[in-house]
Formats: C-alpha cells, structure tokens, sequence
C-alpha cells in the first residue's frame, strides 16, 4: 500500500498537465491491476490524497529541530519538555548500519615494536632462543644481528648462529611471547620460559646449558606467587 500511496501522491503534486496526469493514472491502474490489487482501494486513495490540503513547503525552512540519541524510554521524559516549544524533536539510533560495518579498533603497533618476552626461531634447526628487553624487540634483535656480524658470540643466539653457520634473518623469525611494561617480572617471566621450551626440547643447546637461578625462584615467586600468609 506504501507503493501505491507514493505514487499517487507523486501523481498529484508534480506540476503535470491534465494529459500526463492522465498517463500517470492509467500507468498506476496497469500496476494495480497486474498486481491483483483492488481497484477500488486505489481510486479511493487518489480522492483522499487530492482533497488533501496543500501545505506550503517553505513555511518549514523556519522549522528548528533538536535531535537526540535514544538510549532508552527515559529520553522521552527530557523530550517531553519540548512539546510546548516551536522546537520539532527528532530521535536516532545508537545501533546503526554505519556503526555495525566499521572496523573495529584494534592495537596497530607491531610486535616488534614493543617490549617484553621474546623467542628467536633458528630457520635451520627450528630450535629457539628466549630473551627479554625492556626495549623495542627490533632494537634487540639489530644488536643479536651485531654480534653475529662481529663474529662477537655475547648471546646464545649468536654463539648458536656463529658455532653452527645457521641462517638467520628478521622475517618469521623473532615474535613475541609476552608483552611486559614492569621491568621487574622480565627476568622471572623469562627463566619461566626458557625452563619450558627446554622442558619440551625446543631450547637451543647454547642456552639450555644454564642451570636455574636460584635468585629467579625467589623473584617468581615475590612477583607471581599470591600471598597466602594473610
């Protein structure tokens, strides 16, 4: 019914001469009649909407409108205080197509670019090597790629790159285990995960030689260890 009032409606104020008038009407009456409509339902509609009287579209240019975002059945009771105002009130929702197609926002810093629990993956044995910084991890990583082109063997990595002439590059190689902005669980964390990957005996052979830090325990437990004393 929607269909036909928009057009008859159309019919009736385009500025049309009688004749196309005319063309418009017997085009809306073809319409009507292949969709199985009742006849009588659109000529009576076409006398409402001519009778219908004219208003006079610029009077609304003076119109002002307050919009607000309906959050529930409250609003109403703030809206409510307009009624008696020349002010028109207009809702919108707050669950839009707009709002349900936007990407979501997600953290655009790269792994690289944060600190924390790292592991460096050997491309030729696809044993890793744990390490931590309170760096970026690509900063740390340049300095592993220093000591390996120094021939300077002061990390495990290194010394397993240099001892065994692996491959080493940036790409699929570092990742991140653990992001850490306190400091003090950096150390912990790490020998956590170094007893682990040594455990399942993915650890390289340079650094699973180290035995456990006895000063790591204590700290694992100060920092990650819940008080039960209390």
């Amino acid at each position: 019914m929607a269909a036909y009032r928009y057009l008859t409606d159309r019919m009736t104020s385009l500025p049309l001469t009688t004749d196309r008038r005319e063309t418009e009407w017997q085009k809306i009456l073809a319409i009507t009649k292949n969709n199985k409509f009742p006849i009588h339902l659109i000529t009576r509609l076409k006398i409402n909407t001519q009778h219908r009287p004219h208003t006079d579209k610029t009077d609304n240019k003076n119109v002002k409108w307050a919009t607000f975002t309906y959050h529930s059945h409250k609003v109403r009771k703030i809206t409510n205080l307009f009624k008696q105002t020349d002010i028109k009130r207009a809702f919108r929702s707050t669950n839009t197509i707009q709002q349900q197609t936007r990407p979501k926002n997600r953290e655009t810093t790269p792994d690289h670019n944060k600190s924390g629990i790292y592991k460096l993956l050997c491309k030729t044995c696809n044993k890793v090597y744990i390490g931590q910084t309170s760096r970026n991890l690509s900063i740390r990583f340049r300095e592993h790629i220093r000591y390996i082109n120094n021939n300077d063997p002061q990390s495990a990595y290194a010394q397993h790159t240099l001892q065994n002439i692996h491959e080493y590059t940036l790409t699929d190689t570092m990742s991140q285990l653990k992001p850490i902005s306190n400091n003090a669980k950096l150390i912990p964390y790490e020998q956590l995960f170094i007893q682990t990957f040594h455990q399942n005996g993915s650890l390289i052979n340079e650094q699973s030689d180290t035995d456990p830090n006895p000063l790591f325990q204590l700290t694992f437990d100060t920092h990650l260890t819940p008080n039960t004393t209390q």
